[in-house]
């Protein structure tokens, strides 16, 4: 809930690698009971293990336990694409360690001893690439470090495991890189009020420069060596703190704090050693890349506060026809209550475009019925479509599949519209 649901725009999915099918079914049972007694509403558990498996007097087999919440079961051949479209966690033994490819994946729990090629056959299950995906996580409660390293290396021979990572380990970072003097207590808190200050950084532009300034200027008078080091350092920290906090619960306030700051600063840090930071054209940089998604001319309402109004009805034939789109974004906006650009409708735009030039989908528009196309058909092409956009200008397309509550309001309301347009051109 804490770790793995926040992934991935929200989609991240977990499997929990068991040491017999008896354990996967007593595991799975125990997950149920808690999900109920901690009264979770949006997270629910698969099992996969092969045969039935006799606990006491009851026994058990995989489309027995699987079921979907209207009560129907799902048979071993629909549980992949269950796990993909509607379940959270994943309970095996030995099926699915080999083989399966859901680039969802993000965090594996192991309780069995893993060895040789085996191992990196079942923790390679998480190496699947997918937009927003940054990271992955294995918390291993049987195997030591020493075990992964020898299944890995003949693999990967420049792998290793140095040191177990732990708390003291970051603040022992935190202590080396205050010892360079290029950033204080006071530089720190200067900064959060800003970065966190209600409007963003947008509105504070001139404020993160200046609060910025004297860290910049510290740090351009090093020597390379020290620049070196620093750079080092930085990155432990945020990668340490990163992994910690994700197992251990740390209520460190400042630390947090220091950590966003450092993730910041290091952005800003130029690539070579040599070169002086320029922190107003790194700053400025930064904010476009984060921020300005789209150049051109895009007319802008200041007046929205970010939110697209429904176009206006007119009289009893409904919607405006000269502005098409505005059906698209009020369609998303009886869906979808989120913060929507003017980066959005250019996407929109170019989306639909792509959307209406696939010549094989709008074959299939003319000749079925609205419910399966929208259901059955265009997913898939919106899918293909948004990756491929995505694949072309991926600042441009990461906030579609960060979210998806908007990923599915736009392809919903997409649909209907391309699907009549579609069906006007036969």
């Amino acid at each position: 809930m804490e770790t793995t649901s926040k992934k991935i725009g929200g989609r991240g999915k977990m499997m929990v690698i068991t040491s017999s099918r008896l354990a996967a079914v007593r595991y799975f049972h125990e997950v149920k009971r808690y999900i109920r007694e901690k009264k979770y509403a949006n997270i629910d558990v698969l099992i996969a293990f092969s045969g039935a498996v006799q606990d006491g007097d009851e026994e058990y087999t995989e489309p027995k336990l699987n079921v979907r919440a209207d009560g129907s079961r799902i048979s071993e051949e629909q549980t992949k694409a269950e796990f993909h479209d509607n379940f959270n966690v994943l309970i095996v033994a030995e099926k699915y360690q080999t083989g399966f490819d859901e680039p969802l994946l993000h965090t594996m729990i192991v309780d069995k001893k893993l060895k040789g090629v085996k191992a990196v056959q079942t923790l390679s299950r998480l190496n699947r690439t997918y937009p927003g995906k940054t990271d992955t996580f294995v918390l291993d409660f049987v195997n030591k470090q020493e075990d992964i390293l020898e299944a890995f290396q003949p693999f990967y021979q420049e792998t290793y495991l140095q040191q177990e990572v732990n708390v003291d380990l970051i603040y022992q970072t935190q202590k080396e890189l205050r010892g360079f003097a290029i950033y204080s207590d006071d530089d720190i808190a200067a900064f959060s009020k800003v970065y966190f200050a209600k409007g963003g950084q947008s509105n504070n532009m001139g404020k993160m420069t200046s609060v910025l300034l004297p860290v910049a200027s510290r740090y351009n008078q090093k020597n390379e060596e020290e620049k070196y080091q620093f750079r080092r350092q930085l990155r432990s920290l945020i990668k340490w703190y990163s992994y910690v906090s994700q197992v251990v619960r740390m209520f460190d306030k400042e630390l947090h704090q220091e950590f966003v700051f450092c993730s910041y600063l290091l952005k800003l840090l130029p690539p070579t050693s040599g070169e002086p930071i320029d922190l107003e054209g790194k700053l400025k940089l930064e904010f476009y890349k984060l921020q300005k998604t789209f150049d051109g001319a895009i007319a802008l309402q200041p007046d929205t506060k970010g939110v697209y109004e429904p176009a206006k009805l007119k009289g009893a034939m409904g919607l405006e026809q000269d502005e098409p789109l505005d059906e698209i974004i009020q369609k998303i906006n009886e869906r979808y209550k989120g913060n929507f650009t003017d980066g959005d409708r250019v996407l929109l735009t170019a989306l639909k475009a792509k959307l209406m030039s696939d010549k094989k989908l709008a074959n299939i528009a003319r000749t079925s019925d609205p419910q399966i196309f929208t259901e059955s058909i265009f997913p898939k092409a919106f899918g293909d479509a948004a990756m491929e956009s995505y694949a072309e200008s991926q600042d441009t397309y990461t906030t579609l599949f960060e979210d998806q509550g908007k990923y599915n309001a736009i392809m919903a309301a997409l649909a209907e519209v391309i699907y009549c347009e579609m069906r006007k051109q036969h």
